[in-house]
């Protein structure tokens, strides 16, 4: 059976039609009627999948009292991407049990990998087989029913919280990661096996690799370092960073950089540590620039 939701959030659409099993029903709703809870367009929108009529409704009620704006109830996997996909909620309540061929999981799996929304799942059975397949896509909390009110509450205000930091996080690294494409500085990041990570542009031109062709290799492969007055190898500074775990202090020394097609360029290196959210080492970044002799 399915009961859907599917109104025109625009304030101009003052009535949404529910439907069983694709059959109108003679119930509507008005638009004052779904948001008198105080529900705004700026608040969190919630997509209810779940095949048990009586339980979704009350969910759906719930989540009204809470706040929160549903903009659907579906009781199949085929109808949730659907959904999903035209109302872009940004949590989805996903019960792991839905009759069809397409289950909780798998249609979790299918939203995730199209419009990357988050889900919360729904479901009566904790067997260890079913919540090993649910794992594997990764949700923000499970409810197992019956739950109450604060359970639920609990679980959608946590939810939120971790899906916004992620997508903090997220615009950063894109933020970050345009500062680093940009730069005139030559930068190169390795991991803590002296592996390389990325490249930007500068450093392509620099070292003549570019970086599909060098992620992966030892960073002494990609940047091959000679002592400028006697022609002789030279440790790479990454690597001395490395082995000290702490950053190097090269002190302006120059080094010639012999790029992948045998080029020279004489640079000036610096090396620091990366570290994680925990302080502890992940890596080193260098940054480079050419110098005149």
């Amino acid at each position: 059976m399915l009961v859907a939701l599917a109104w025109g959030i625009e304030r101009r659409a003052d009535t949404c039609v529910v439907r069983s099993s694709g059959v109108e029903c003679a119930r509507r709703y008005t638009f004052f009627d779904l948001v008198s809870s105080g529900c705004t367009m700026a608040q969190a929108k919630i997509l209810i999948v779940d095949d048990e009529v009586v339980v979704a409704e009350d969910i759906r009620r719930q989540l009204r009292a809470l706040g929160y704006l549903v903009v659907g109830v579906v009781a199949s996997g085929d109808e949730a991407v659907q959904l999903a996909g035209e109302y872009q909620p940004d949590l989805i309540l996903m019960d792991i049990k839905l009759k069809g061929p397409m289950d909780g999981i798998d249609a979790a799996r299918t939203i995730q990998s199209r419009y990357g929304t988050p889900v919360i799942y729904l479901t009566a059975f904790s067997d260890e087989e079913t919540l090993e397949r649910a794992r594997e896509t990764l949700p923000l909390a499970y409810l197992i029913k019956p739950f109450v009110s604060s359970d639920l509450r609990a679980a959608l205000e946590l939810a939120l919280f971790r899906q916004r930091v992620s997508r903090i996080s997220e615009q950063r690294g894109r933020w970050l990661e345009a500062v680093v494409l940009s730069m005139e500085d030559a930068v190169v990041t390795v991991d803590q096996q002296g592996r390389v990570t990325m490249l930007n542009p500068a450093a392509e031109g620099l070292t003549g690799w570019a970086q599909p062709d060098a992620l992966g290799k030892a960073v002494q492969e990609v940047m091959a370092l000679l002592d400028p007055e006697s022609g002789r190898p030279v440790p790479n500074p990454a690597i001395q960073v490395l082995r000290k775990g702490t950053s190097a202090d090269l002190g302006g020394r120059p080094f010639l950089l012999v790029s992948r097609n045998g080029h020279e360029h004489r640079i000036t290196d610096s090396a620091a540590m990366i570290r994680d959210e925990r302080g502890n080492p992940s890596g080193v970044v260098l940054v480079f620039r050419p110098v005149s002799a």
